[in-house]
């Protein structure tokens, strides 16, 4: 009897890993073109489990259906949208100011940025991911400033590098440790998000 139990117990957990590993997310590179009539591309997120399969709309950063994952995922969805580092083929989307959650403290951004790349886009995405809920007050609009000169640098691939660098030693730090803290680096330095505010969570 024992040895019957001891069997349908490891059968029980084979098939919960099985379930588990069933959950996939991966990211789409999409032709589009946009109701602004804008031609372009637009990175995509798709998620899917035993049971449902979603995918982001193309002309938006709404991702709610991905709020709930675990950080494990996430940071997998991250080590991804960093790939697209030196993409600089245009976004199919205009350069929008975004209101997520209704809250005050979107600065805007610049009159004559109405685009910006695939690798911005990336950016843009991971933030949304892991700060769904204050958007607002960190990068409400997909557009890198350089606080010392004043000016967008969407178009300045050099200096969007420098961007990259310090999303992957966050993105390395957060899996050194296995979880993401709420601490929000990316407008402490001299290239910031466009009307971005500095973190209102504490550095750990």
């Amino acid at each position: 009897m024992k040895k019957i139990f001891a069997l349908i117990s490891s059968i029980l957990v084979f098939s919960v890993i099985i379930i588990a590993q069933t959950d996939s997310v991966y990211i789409e590179r999409k032709e589009c073109i946009s109701e602004d009539s804008y031609k372009g591309y637009k990175l995509i997120i798709h998620y899917v489990n035993d049971t449902s399969s979603q995918t982001a709309k193309t002309f938006d950063y709404y991702l709610d259906f991905l709020q709930g994952i675990d950080d494990k995922t996430k940071l997998n969805l991250i080590g991804s949208l960093l790939q697209y580092q030196g993409d600089t083929s245009l976004c199919c989307i205009k350069a929008y100011t975004y209101s997520f959650n209704g809250i005050e403290g979107c600065l805007g951004k610049p009159k004559d940025v109405t685009r910006y790349t695939i690798q911005v886009d990336a950016l843009f995405m991971i933030n949304r991911l892991v700060w769904p809920k204050l958007m607002e007050l960190y990068s409400c609009s997909p557009v890198l400033y350089d606080k010392k000169l004043k000016k967008d640098i969407n178009n300045d691939n050099e200096k969007i590098k420098c961007v990259f660098a310090e999303y992957k030693k966050w993105y390395e730090e957060c899996k050194a440790i296995s979880r993401i803290p709420g601490y929000f680096p990316f407008n402490d330095g001299r290239y910031v998000w466009y009307g971005g505010r500095k973190s209102i969570a504490k550095k750990e």
